[in-house]
This record gives C-alpha cells, structure tokens and sequence, in this order.
C-alpha cells in the first residue's frame, strides 16, 4: 500500500484486448499479443487448458471468464454487431470510461473495474508488481464478464484508491476481535475434546485388567546355565580362531619375500635359513661361556679326531674346534646377507626397468673396479 499506483490508462489498455477477442473463433489457440494484457494466474490458466482442449472447435475466449455460465454469454456478446471494426480506424469502437472504481481484497491484491456498457462488456484489471512476462509492473486483465454479472453488492467498490485502502484497513481493523473470540471458542472445545478422549484411552487402558483370567501363569524352564555357557564359549573360541587365521594368509608389506613373485629370473640361492641352524644351534651361540666338546658332539654332528694326548693338549684341541665353528656361523651369516642384497637390488632394479642383463653387467663391473682398490680398504 506504501507505493504509487497509478489509474490504468484504458486508451492504450482496452483497444489490444478487445481486438483480440474475435480472434477465440478463428484458432483454438490464443494470439501472442494477448498473453501479456493477462495477469499470471489468468495467463497460466488459458495457456494451459487451451494447449489441452479435447477438440479445435473449443473457444479460449471461455477461459477469460471464471463463471462457465457467464462464459457462455461471453461468446455470444463478442459475436454481436457491437464488435465490428470501424471502417476509418480499423478498430473496435467503445465510449469513454467516466469512473473507475477500485477494491483491495489483502495487501497484495488491488482490482479495478472498467465498465463497457456500450458493448456489454466489464473488464476486471488487477495491479501486478513485477511482472516480468507483461513487461513489468501494470495493470493486467484478471477477468473479463458480461455487463449484467456487476452486482457485487454495495460498499464492494470504491472511487479511488485511498477510498479502497482505508477500507481495507477498517475491514481488518474490524474483523480482527471476531476472529479472536472465534478462535477463543474453538481452543476450550478442543482442549474438552482432547481431554475427553484421553479418558477414554484410560478407561480402556485399566479394562483390560477386568478382561484378564485370574490365574498365575506357569513357571517358564530356562536351558541349564553350563550347557548354554559352554556353547557361547565353544562359539567365541572357534570365530576367534577363524579371525586370527586370515593373518596367516596376509603379505607384510615390508617383507622382501613375495611368494607370489616370479623366481624364475633370480634363480636358487645356495643357503637356505636353517644353514646356522644345522651347524651351531641357537644355544651354544647365546650362551655366554663357550660350549665344551662333549655338549658341541651332541648338539653338532662334526667329525674331528681325538686326541690321545695329556689334559693339556684336550684343552687346546677344544678351543680349536669352538674358534672354527664361530667362525664357520660367521661366514655363513655373511653369505647369507649377501645373497640377500643382491636378490633386493635385483628386484629394485627390475622394477626401475633394468633387465637382467644390464644387472648383470653392472655388477661385473662394480667387481672389476675391486681390484683396483687397495686391500687395506
């Protein structure tokens, strides 16, 4: 209500619209020209129903007006002689309109009817804001009736705009304690009626004890506490069992040893890991003191010739055999890292694109260039 509207202007409004309303009976589908005189609702409604009508004889010109009964009239007065074109202007001709008098249905809602009574027409305008498809804010055709369908009543329409205003605010002014002791009246009843039902939701509740046979139900048997014990442990220890055995079936990601890996290429080393094992058990290594001859005999099937010298002599041939078989795990221990680091460096290197023969040259080559280095190093 804060914004300027202005009275349409019914010399460049009306004259579109009534040449188009011959046009309902030559096609079955509305002109361009007037889809933007409509207002959006009155624009959705003839577009849709006329792009859906069973039969091409249908008339659009019916849609313009909200009351089927009145719409059959319509088309009766747009096929009347009052509907001719003038013969010097080419246009429908109409008097001017003296009064046109406004109503505010809400906020948003501002109508303004136009009376043709020259042909028998009334035209319902209605003030549209923003309205992007009829060119912006105007005013656009809501619907259009016969001229004996004016009787609205009295105090309906008003002769300005301020006049229509006022009375839409005395009207809200007014209206508003009668919709607050209407609403008043219906909160008691619907609290009385939410309370009643709650009741009866109570009542039924505590009557069903009424309906239960007076008699102690019978004393239910529970499975033995061992045997039920018993299955639960004999079910958790087998579902641990099969979680603990997908481990078995995982490849660490750090272990240099892919059996799923193609050997073909490296070949069979010459030491296996029990190659320590079979010489020097795990026990004579970690023990502190060194083992004697007859725990090494048994422990270790070497043969060596006994002496048959003195004590003396026993002793010295003792550490002999202990020093010799340090030093064998030594050496074995050391070939075993170094077969290990060439099976890792060829696969570094294979995996860096080098073959096997380049591989094989590099490590030549690396050898050569030993002996020219000095023994001391």
């Amino acid at each position: 209500m804060v914004n300027f509207i202005p009275p349409p202007d019914l010399r460049s409004l009306l004259p579109p619209l009534l040449a188009c309303l011959p046009t309902a009976f030559v096609s079955s589908r509305p002109p361009p020209a007037l889809l933007p005189l409509l207002s959006p609702i009155l624009r959705q409604r003839v577009q849709l129903l006329s792009a859906t009508s069973a039969s091409s004889s249908d008339s659009w010109l019916s849609l313009l007006c909200w009351d089927p009964l009145a719409a059959a009239e319509l088309s009766e007065i747009v096929q009347s002689e009052a509907f001719e074109l003038h013969p010097v202007s080419g246009e429908i001709e109409f008097r001017d309109v003296e009064d046109v008098p406004y109503r505010r249905l809400d906020e948003e809602t501002l109508q303004a009817r136009v009376l043709l009574a020259d042909l028998g027409l009334v035209v319902i305008y209605l003030w549209c804001e923003d309205d992007l498809e009829g060119g912006g804010s105007g005013w656009r055709v809501s619907e259009v009736n016969p001229a004996k369908d004016t009787a609205d009543g009295p105090n309906i329409w008003w002769r300005t705009i301020n006049d229509a205003d006022e009375k839409a605010k005395a009207t809200l002014v007014a209206e508003a304690p009668k919709s607050s002791a209407k609403l008043g009246d219906s909160v008691p009843a619907l609290a009385g009626t939410e309370k009643d039902e709650e009741d009866d939701e109570d009542d039924g509740y505590w009557a069903q004890y009424d309906n239960t046979p007076a008699r102690t139900p019978g004393k239910a048997q529970s499975p033995p506490l061992n045997a039920a014990a018993s299955t639960i442990l004999h079910g958790r220890n087998t579902s641990e069992a099969d979680y603990y055995a997908q481990y078995a079936k995982v490849q660490p990601a750090m272990d240099n040893d892919d059996p799923s890996e193609n050997r073909e290429m490296i070949g069979e080393s010459s030491l296996d890991g029990n190659a320590v094992t079979g010489i020097v058990p795990m026990s004579a290594i970690t023990n502190t003191s060194m083992p004697s001859l007859q725990n090494l005999e048994q422990e270790v099937n070497i043969s060596h010739p006994r002496p048959s010298s003195s004590s003396s002599s026993s002793v010295a041939v003792t550490r002999l055999e202990d020093s010799a078989a340090v030093q064998s795990f030594s050496e074995i221990a050391v070939r075993q890292h170094i077969s290990t680091s060439l099976k890792s460096l060829f696969r570094l290197a294979r995996g860096s694109g080098i073959d096997k023969d380049e591989f094989e040259r590099l490590i030549d080559t690396e050898l050569s260039a030993l002996s020219m280095m000095p023994d001391d190093d």
